[in-house]
């Protein structure tokens, strides 16, 4: 699965993204937020930047994760710009301490959640350490995986203490789980 993200061409890549920028921002669940929680991209994810910038432009209050030294628990920070961020654990980029705005768990309507694949009864194979599987037991809000299509298979291999989400995006759309 990661081997088939790293290969996407840029372009396919680029286009992939800016379909799903239009699925969020006409989607009822996005728009009806107040608050999202989305994480901070690496090289091979789906680039999330321009979703952070659709959030702020729709005046939502926007979060992302902060991993907690020596835990496998997430914090959560407003985030207001970009400028402001460093590498932190796993080489991913975060706030620097002297900007965070702490955030909690409660305060989200949508999470936007990264995974490694995703299946259509909400599975999600994330990177083996349960960070947002704890997180995503501390609160009510609509938990949306992010993922380009080659990322969506028939099913992961799930275990009991695995959240599902409620919803896929993709470049194809948005795929809503039925439970």
């Amino acid at each position: 699965m990661l081997r088939q993200r790293r290969a996407l061409p840029a372009p396919s890549k680029s286009l992939a993204e800016s379909l799903m920028l239009q699925f969020l921002q006409n989607w009822e669940v996005f728009k009806n937020a107040s608050a999202v929680h989305i994480f901070l991209s690496t090289k091979d994810e789906t680039e999330t930047r321009p979703l952070i910038e659709l959030c702020w432009n729709s005046e939502k209050k926007t979060g992302v994760p902060v991993v907690l030294p020596d835990s496998f628990i997430l914090g959560h920070t407003e985030i207001k710009s970009f400028k402001d961020l460093k590498s932190g654990a796993y080489g991913i980029l975060e706030p620097i301490p002297e900007q965070r705005i702490s955030m909690v768990p409660e305060m989200f309507d949508l999470v936007i959640v990264p995974g490694v694949a995703f299946d259509r009864q909400g599975g999600r194979l994330g990177h083996g350490k349960g960070y947002y599987d704890r997180f995503l037991e501390q609160t009510s809000a609509f938990r949306l995986g992010l993922a380009f299509d080659c990322q969506l298979i028939d099913k992961v291999p799930v275990e009991l203490h695995d959240v599902p989400m409620h919803a896929i995006l993709t470049e194809s759309g948005i795929v809503e789980i039925n439970s």
